[in-house]
């Protein structure tokens, strides 16, 4: 897989993102965990982006990817691999912006998933299965894009990619408004590493908090 270099995120685009997304994403609670709160002797609680409509925080950076194109760019469509919740999320943007979208996932990909992207892009997304892999899907992916002349490359499904990690946290940051403590533990997500430094230092107004 070609390597890609990430631009550096700033508050102005997680601002901007937010906007975007009015309407679009839910902010979703923070929930107290009693099994693991226990097991590790301290209040930990969840952010519930399983309630999101597509349940998972996908949408986030699908829509908001969709919503900076403009006409030119979108005029035949948008396309991406996945093997599952960022597909659901790119048909649900489709959806709502009414373009055409082509979905590529690995041929082993449960019914359930598929049809669940079916359902989220109603008539304006096109799923393709191909291979067995993930790697497989994102190269037909890739060879199709550059085919039709599509803008959604690897190096911008990368770069506004990490916008639903800024808006994960950034609602994670203003939903803890009770927490003076605040442990984040990113799970194999690098997006997060990015993000995270830039939501803290503009949380500049509470300096008690400590990550």
């Amino acid at each position: 897989m070609p390597q890609t270099k990430v631009n550096r995120i700033s508050i102005d685009n997680i601002l901007t993102a937010a906007e975007n997304l009015k309407g679009v994403a839910i902010r979703t609670p923070l929930m107290p965990n009693h099994h693991l709160s226990e097991r590790y002797g301290a209040n930990i609680q969840l952010k519930r982006e399983d309630l999101q409509v597509v349940r998972s925080y996908k949408i986030r950076g699908a829509y908001n990817m969709i919503q900076g194109l403009n006409e030119e760019q979108l005029k035949n469509g948008v396309a991406c691999a996945s093997a599952g919740n960022h597909a659901q999320g790119v048909a649900l943007a489709c959806s709502l912006k009414k373009i055409k979208g082509t979905i590529f996932m690995p041929s082993p990909t449960p019914s359930q998933k598929v049809n669940q992207v079916k359902m989220f892009g109603k008539e304006y997304i096109e799923v393709v299965l191909t291979g067995d892999t993930f790697d497989d899907a994102f190269h037909e992916a890739t060879a199709f894009c550059e085919r039709m002349k599509l803008p959604l490359s690897l190096r911008l499904m990368m770069k506004r990619s990490l916008k639903d990690k800024q808006q994960s946290a950034k609602k994670y940051w203003k939903t803890a408004t009770s927490l003076s403590t605040i442990s984040f533990c990113p799970l194999g997500v690098v997006g997060w590493q990015q993000v995270l430094p830039v939501i803290l230092k503009y949380s500049h107004h509470r300096p008690g908090s400590s990550v």
